[in-house]
C-alpha cells in the first residue's frame, strides 16, 4: 500500500494503528528515539474533550450534560461507559471527533514534513484505517497482540491509571474497534509485539532500517 514517492521532495508520514493495548505508542516511542517525530491522535481527541472544545456542545447535545466532570471538561470514563455499550451512540461520537481529529494531525504531519525532507512523522492513530485516513500517509504499520495480551495489559492499565475496569468493559472497548486481523490487511509494515521487548526492538530497528532507505 505504499504510495509517496521515494525521492524526498518531503519527509515521510508514517501511520501506526493497531488494536487496544498492542502497543502502538510503545512503538512510537522507540521510533521517536531514533529521531521520528511524533503525533498522538489520541492525545488531540482528548484535547477535543477539554471544556473549550469547539466541539463541547456538539458532545453534550448527543450524550447528556451528565458526561461532564465538575471543571466541565468531558469525563473519559462517563463517556465511555455510553459508547463502549452501543454503537449508534460510538459512530455518534466517531462522527463529532474523527474529522477534527484527521484535520489537525494531517495539517501537523503535513507541516513537519514540507518543513523538513529529511524528517520521518509518526502519526499514532488507534481508528487511523476505521476513519478512512490510511491513505493521507506513506507507510502504514500494524501493531498486533493477541486478544488474551490486549485484555490483560488493558486491565493492568486502567489500575495504573487509577481508573479500574472489569473485564467485561475491557472486552467491550476490544470488541468496538476494527480487529487486528483486518487492519493487518492495510499494512505495509507489521509489527507482533507479544510481551518480548528485545523482539520488539528488533522489529521497530528493521523498520527504522527500512524508513531511512525508502530516503537514498
Amino acid at each position: 500500500m505504499e504510495t509517496a514517492t521515494t525521492d524526498r521532495a518531503r519527509g515521510i508520514i508514517v501511520g501506526i494503528t493497531g488494536g487496544i493495548a498492542c502497543g502502538k505508542t510503545t512503538v512510537s516511542v522507540l521510533l521517536a528515539e531514533k529521531g521520528a517525530i511524533p503525533i498522538n491522535a489520541d492525545e488531540i481527541g482528548h484535547q477535543l474533550l477539554k471544556s473549550d472544545s469547539p466541539v463541547i456542545t456538539e458532545l453534550t447535545d448527543a450524550f447528556g450534560q451528565d458526561i461532564l466532570d465538575a471543571s466541565g471538561d468531558v469525563s473519559r470514563k462517563k463517556l465511555g461507559a455510553i459508547v463502549f455499550k452501543d454503537k449508534a451512540a460510538r459512530e455518534r461520537l466517531n462522527s463529532i471527533l474523527h474529522p477534527l481529529i484527521i484535520q489537525r494531525s494531517r495539517a501537523q504531519a503535513r507541516q513537519l514534513v514540507v518543513e523538513d525532507p529529511t524528517c520521518v512523522v509518526l502519526l499514532d492513530a488507534p481508528l487511523l484505517i476505521e476513519a478512512g485516513a490510511y491513505d493521507t500517509v506513506d507507510l502504514i504499520v500494524v501493531v498486533t497482540a493477541s486478544p488474551a495480551m490486549q485484555l490483560r495489559r488493558t486491565l493492568e492499565r486502567s489500575i495504573a491509571q487509577g481508573r479500574p475496569l472489569t473485564e467485561t468493559e475491557v472486552q467491550a472497548r476490544i470488541d468496538a474497534q476494527m480487529p487486528v486481523s483486518e487492519k493487518v490487511k492495510y499494512a505495509d509494515v507489521v509489527i507482533e509485539n507479544e510481551g518480548m521487548l528485545e523482539d520488539l526492538h528488533r522489529q521497530v530497528d528493521e523498520l527504522w532500517e527500512r524508513l531511512q532507505k525508502r530516503g537514498e
